[in-house]
């Protein structure tokens, strides 16, 4: 699964998340080394993180990866890009035009649903 972000300014939508987070404006989320986002929240922490990819001329994707090895359950998923995309809305709306999500986590978009 991925999430399509449609914005003219990718970089400045992906700096602003990261900020947010750091400063704790934006509560439930956690960078890693690598630049990905997890959950911050004790029951979904460390299952799963979004990598963001820019897109020259269309916004950003976030796709999806799983621990090593490992499946992302069904109510961890649909926990991850929910909560996400409540993130954008409640926070980041002015900054884009359309946020889109795929319907399942086969490999496609760039996501690693079984590890990576």
């Amino acid at each position: 699964m991925a999430i399509f972000v449609t914005t003219t300014d990718p970089q400045g939508l992906i700096d602003g998340i990261k900020s947010a987070v750091a400063s704790k404006k934006v509560a439930g989320w956690a960078y890693d080394a690598e630049g990905d986002v997890t959950s911050s929240e004790a029951s979904l922490a460390n299952q799963a993180w979004f990598r963001p990819t820019l897109v020259p001329g269309a916004g950003v994707v976030f796709t999806i990866s799983a621990q090593k090895d490992k499946a992302i359950s069904t109510e961890a998923y649909a926990a991850y890009h929910g909560r996400f995309l409540e993130t954008l809305l409640g926070h980041f709306a002015s900054q884009f035009t359309t946020a889109s999500v795929t319907a399942s986590g086969e490999s496609r978009a760039g996501d690693i649903v079984k590890g990576g």
